[in-house]
């Protein structure tokens, strides 16, 4: 069921779970919220279905899985793009569990360290990225992240809930919905990009044949795999992260740890994992506030701790106390949920992957129907269809002049985090920007942030110097 909701654009995990909890009431805690963390686990999954298929990101957490999954997609190889993603799933969803169980203690503690100037740095480190995926052009990049930042300006202020460039619509005084805003930049864009440029006539064949990747392909790929799922565990545990901003970084340090940094987006699987194992990773890293502190890791952590008080049930430190029976069997039954996951998705890839053997003039109707009822579904409100086809013919316009959507995705996920954060450090110092320097972590990751935004054009300049060395000593 999880699975389903996180393929489906617009229905995502969190609605999921917030549709499903009543189901729960009837049963024992322990089967109830099992049953919720395996939609949980399943739904964040899912959306790798719908990225590859269609590129649309069934969720929030797989954007990332686009820039790759969808051109393997397109090669023919949409079956093992799936199983990649069935993999790096599995893995980063069982890297978060042993986290789990060994270490949420102390790694709620260290969450707990975590205020407005950490989150703010967190942020910046975020929107660092932009310079990595802005492609050949840097200044498009981040032409693209500051458009995303000032769409999220749209809507009530986050200190004085004044309004703010609403123009009197009340449908916008909280802002442009994300899922219709990304369902647009994605799935419309591509419907329209398909019909614009006659690239319906042409039909993928997908000759599905072995999904599973080979051992030696898995062994190649661990380092990836192991290491997203660590980045996903911690942004997991730090509460509000959320998948986006874990699958961001994890595909930016894979590629640039990588020997081929260009070819990343092009369609391998290396970027598949990176991000799959990443999102995955943050299941079992949300789990960890919520259980320990009775704070809620994510938005689906968020909804199922309603489902924790309709049990009488209180997350943190008495939980583990009174109730460990209980938090032994949420364990035992996070691990299972990942073992189904991957059962589920290996066996069904092969299926899934046929749906690119419809003809194109029969899939493109099915993708944008898809497209309206997944913006219509989050709010059922019209507006956001109308918000979904704007988006749509700008994700179009912006293709037309070669500027990437991915640092707009960034600068409208991390802007919000950004703003609220800036502000609110400043208002504990006073208006003091010294905050950000005197808090350690603050500091560090600030640092961080600025090595790996000039990195592209130290690297650059580092390229061209021994390009003109070569050619003076042959000359």
């Amino acid at each position: 069921m999880g699975m389903a909701f996180g393929a489906i654009p617009g229905l995502t995990a969190t609605m999921g779970v917030a549709l499903l909890t009543p189901l729960t009431f009837v049963l024992e805690p322990a089967a109830g919220i099992n049953m919720l963390i395996g939609i949980y686990c399943g739904g964040i999954f899912g959306g790798a279905i719908s990225a590859v298929l269609v590129n649309i990101p069934g969720t929030p957490a797989g954007m990332m899985t686009t820039l790759d999954g969808y051109p393997m997609g397109q090669r023919g190889e949409a079956g093992k793009a799936i199983g990649y993603a069935t993999i790096a799933s599995f893995s980063g969803g069982i890297i978060s569990a042993v986290v789990l169980i060994v270490a949420a203690p102390q790694l709620a503690k260290i969450a707990l360290q975590f205020g407005p100037a950490e989150y703010f740095a967190i942020a910046v480190f975020g929107l660092s990225i932009i310079a990595s995926v802005s492609g050949k052009s840097i200044i498009k990049g981040l032409i693209s992240g500051v458009i995303g930042m000032i769409i999220t300006t749209v809507g009530m202020d986050y200190v004085t809930s004044t309004p703010r460039f609403t123009f009197g619509i009340t449908a916008l005084l909280s802002g442009f919905a994300f899922i219709p805003t990304m369902i647009g930049l994605f799935g419309m864009r591509e419907f329209l990009m398909q019909i614009g440029t006659g690239r319906y006539k042409y039909q993928v064949q997908q000759n599905v044949g072995k999904v599973t990747p080979s051992l030696s392909e898995v062994k190649r790929l661990f380092p990836v795999i192991f290491r997203g799922g660590l980045i996903g565990t911690f942004i997991g545990a730090l509460p509000g992260a959320g998948g986006p901003i874990a699958s961001f970084i994890s595909y930016d340090t894979a590629r640039r740890s990588s020997k081929h940094p260009e070819k990343y987006g092009t369609g391998i699987p290396d970027g598949i994992v990176a991000s799959e194992s990443a999102n995955n990773g943050v299941t079992g890293g949300a789990l960890i506030p919520m259980l320990t502190l009775g704070v809620p890791g994510d938005g689906v952590t968020a909804v199922m701790l309603g489902a924790f008080m309709v049990h009488n049930l209180l997350p943190g430190p008495m939980l583990f106390q009174n109730h460990g029976a209980l938090v032994y069997a949420i364990y035992i039954g996070f691990l299972l949920a990942n073992i189904f996951m991957l059962f589920f998705g290996l066996v069904g890839a092969r299926y899934f992957a046929r749906i690119l053997n419809l003809p194109m003039p029969i899939l493109l109707p099915f993708i944008s129907v898809l497209t309206v009822v997944g913006a219509y579904s989050i709010r059922n409100n019209p507006f956001d269809i109308g918000v979904m086809l704007a988006f749509g013919v700008l994700g179009y316009l912006m293709s037309e002049f070669k500027i990437p959507a991915m640092p707009m995705v960034l600068g409208i996920v991390l802007g919000p985090i950004a703003e609220a954060n800036l502000r609110g450090a400043l208002l504990i110092s006073k208006g003091s920007w010294l905050i950000f320097l005197k808090e350690p972590i603050s500091l560090v990751l600030l640092i961080i942030s600025v090595i790996m935004a000039a990195y592209p054009y130290l690297s650059r300049i580092l390229s061209r110097r021994t390009k003109l060395e070569k050619s003076t000593a042959e000359a």
